[in-house]
């Protein structure tokens, strides 16, 4: 049991760590990559025509996979966070980085479905 006024032995608040730094450049590169996709994926479909022939990315699938190809990039990467967040966490490391890295990952996924998945795949989805 600690005493009062004891640090926690995996904390390091103040101190320069390589896993934070890590855990917030992962962060950063897996968000761009799925809000990148996401905004070009709408870019794409902006070009679609609304009837008539069917281009590429117009169809049914190809459209319903440029609407979700964004969020599962960001679950993948908060996946990917979590898990880190554990093995760091069993080396007693500075763990919090990439659990909060995790949950600004899903968090951002669930954005860029409740907004981005209607305008994409709108009429396909029906919605």
């Amino acid at each position: 049991m600690q005493e009062a006024g004891e640090r926690s032995p995996g904390d390091r608040l103040g101190q320069d760590d390589g896993e934070v730094h890590a855990a917030i450049r992962f962060a950063v590169l897996a968000a761009a990559a799925g809000v990148g996709f996401v905004v070009l994926a709408a870019l794409w479909v902006s070009t679609c025509p609304g009837t008539g022939v069917d281009t590429v990315a117009c169809g049914a699938p190809q459209r319903t996979m440029l609407a979700f190809g964004g969020p599962l990039i960001l679950f993948a990467g908060g996946l990917w966070a979590f898990l880190r967040t554990y093995r760091v966490w069993k080396a007693q490391g500075t763990w919090w980085a990439w659990h909060g890295a995790g949950w600004f990952l899903l968090t951002l996924m669930v954005v860029t479905i409740g907004l981005g998945v209607s305008p994409i795949a709108g009429p396909v989805l029906a919605l």
